[in-house]
């Protein structure tokens, strides 16, 4: 019952945002009563943090990236690229409610948008640091600055095609963002 109503409230939240849920629609959707939703999360705010968590670990265990890498700087971070925003659309609802709700709930937004992507960052600036050691990227480039710059890219890509404002589908995205970026890193060996 406990994961039916952490799957409830996240399609909830998804839907009709934070704010708007209820516990009432949740337990609806999870074919129980409000009191049986209280007796497993005690507040609506519970189970957010719940659902949070939840998302948390299923956008984490995605967003591994180790190991595999061909060594070619462009099919490497389309590889990158790809497992992002794979994950951001198994999580998309969630992640476009917490935007919305970020300034209400910072601690919230962190969590799932922030502290999660941290040890993804961290993927992608140690594999750009190999590639420093390699010739195969500027040396004065700061791997967590780009990691965050890549991220936020993919994210706005994906908020922009899944609301009908980009005529670019999740391919162009993906492609278009790892070639302007490594246009912007590559040194001179590896541009020509």
């Amino acid at each position: 019952m406990k994961e039916r109503l952490i799957e409830s409230a996240r399609a909830e939240f998804s839907d009709r945002g934070i704010e708007s849920a209820t516990t009432r629609g949740i337990a609806e959707r999870a074919g129980c009563n409000e009191v049986t939703l209280f007796r497993h999360f005690e507040s609506k705010e519970k189970l957010l943090a719940a659902v949070v968590q939840d998302v948390s670990v299923e956008f984490s265990e995605v967003c591994e990236c180790k190991g595999g890498y061909s060594g070619e700087l462009r099919e490497d971070l389309v590889r990158f690229a790809r497992v992002y925003d794979e994950s951001l659309q198994r999580c998309e609802g969630m992640a476009r409610a917490l935007i919305g709700e970020g300034r209400r709930r910072p601690t919230l937004c962190k969590e799932l948008i922030g502290d999660v992507l941290d040890p993804f960052h961290r993927s992608i600036a140690t594999y750009l640091e190999h590639a420093k050691e390699g010739g195969l990227v500027r040396g004065d480039l700061d791997g967590m600055a780009f990691a965050e710059i890549f991220t936020s890219a993919l994210m706005g890509g994906l908020l922009r095609r899944t609301s009908g404002l980009s005529a670019l589908d999740r391919e162009a995205w993906v492609t278009g963002t790892v070639w302007l970026l490594l246009a912007g890193i590559q040194t001179s060996r590896t541009n020509g």
